[in-house]
């Protein structure tokens, strides 16, 4: 389902005139100048009062206060397309902007962090990264560095994994082994000093990437790793996102929304809806940089459900289900045993 296009309005000397087109409603408007040149672009939950308070429509500025500065002398077009729902409304906003200010010039995004795990190597470790062109082997998104360190210092208290980045032959009586605070704890498994082989390390660092790997594998084991990382290389996830008239499930694949793919449905059509999704191989440049700042509020945590088999649909409903704010908690049944409060 494609995002809708914004619809222009010229101003042609009538600013309060074009500015009653726009509607009180949430969404994201633009405001154009000569040349179509973009003069401002943003997400506004009432676009007809934000159209009004750049175009010198607004109410004056409290006594000390700066007032915003009136566009009206040179503004030519005001534009907005309505969003029924927050992720829909950042989507969108996301989607328009990317052309206009380069990620680099971004100042409301800080890059997110990823953990760093592959179990191919000779002697496997965690690290953290940010994220690179190939998401291989990588697992997030966090908020930010400190946030990925204290998720692999959750980690090494469940998998012994080295911490040190040493390059070494494995020696009984290696002298760097055998210097190591890790080692002498007993913290790390100690591959240098061949208290574990090859081979069963590079399975202890598997079982390490399975568990990083699905949020509902891990449960409650950690509260450092929250429960929107997973896979970032191939990680399936669906955005389910509560509109006033319709709700909205948005796949997500190796972050990437796949916003061709949504589907809108009202509440009583969920579960096909849910039957309809599906994910595509992703086009275009990752959505990582926006989408794990969605994913930090409050928002973004609940609505983010994490999807581990396509074919599995009753999981998925359910898993969307739970992902439904509290007044969707209970839908109405045609049985006759009514529903229980909390059931999904």
């Amino acid at each position: 389902m494609p995002l809708p296009a914004l619809a222009f309005f010229p101003l042609a000397g009538d600013v309060a005139g074009a500015v009653a087109r726009v509607p009180a409603a949430a969404g994201v408007g633009q405001i154009l100048g000569p040349a179509e040149k973009s003069l401002l672009l943003a997400p506004a939950s009432n676009l007809r009062r934000w159209a009004g308070s750049h175009l010198g429509l607004g109410r004056p500025a409290a006594a000390g206060r700066r007032p915003k500065t009136n566009l009206a002398g040179i503004a030519t077009a005001v534009g907005w397309a309505e969003a029924d729902g927050p992720f829909r409304q950042r989507l969108l906003y996301e989607r328009l902007v990317a052309p206009l200010v380069p990620l680099s010039a971004r100042r409301d995004l800080r890059p997110a962090a990823f953990l760093h795990l592959d179990p191919g190597e000779r002697f496997p470790r965690v690290s953290v990264r940010a994220m690179a062109e190939s998401a291989a082997s990588l697992f997030g998104p966090f908020r930010d560095r400190r946030a990925a360190e204290a998720a692999r210092d959750a980690l090494h208290r469940l998998f012994p994994l080295r911490p040190c980045e040493a390059s070494f032959e494995p020696d009984p009586s290696l002298p760097l082994g055998l210097g190591c605070l890790y080692a002498q704890v007993r913290s790390c498994a100690a591959p240098c000093l061949v208290r574990i082989t090859e081979d069963d390390y590079r399975t202890l660092a598997a079982r390490a990437a399975a568990w990083l790997a699905d949020p509902l594998a891990r449960g409650d084991a950690a509260a450092a790793v929250p429960g929107v990382v997973a896979a970032a290389g191939d990680s399936r996830a669906v955005v389910v996102d509560c509109g006033r008239r319709e709700i909205g499930l948005y796949p997500v694949r190796s972050g990437r929304v796949l916003d061709d793919a949504a589907v809108m449905a009202p509440l009583s059509a969920l579960d096909a809806a849910v039957a309809a999704l599906e994910w595509p191989e992703p086009g275009g440049a990752s959505d990582w940089p926006w989408l794990a700042s969605w994913l930090r509020s409050a928002k973004g945590r609940t609505s983010w459900a994490v999807v581990r088999g396509v074919a599995d649909r009753e999981a998925i409903a359910a898993a969307v289900w739970r992902a439904l704010p509290a007044r969707f908690a209970a839908p109405a049944r045609s049985d006759n045993l009514g529903t229980t409060q909390g059931e999904p």
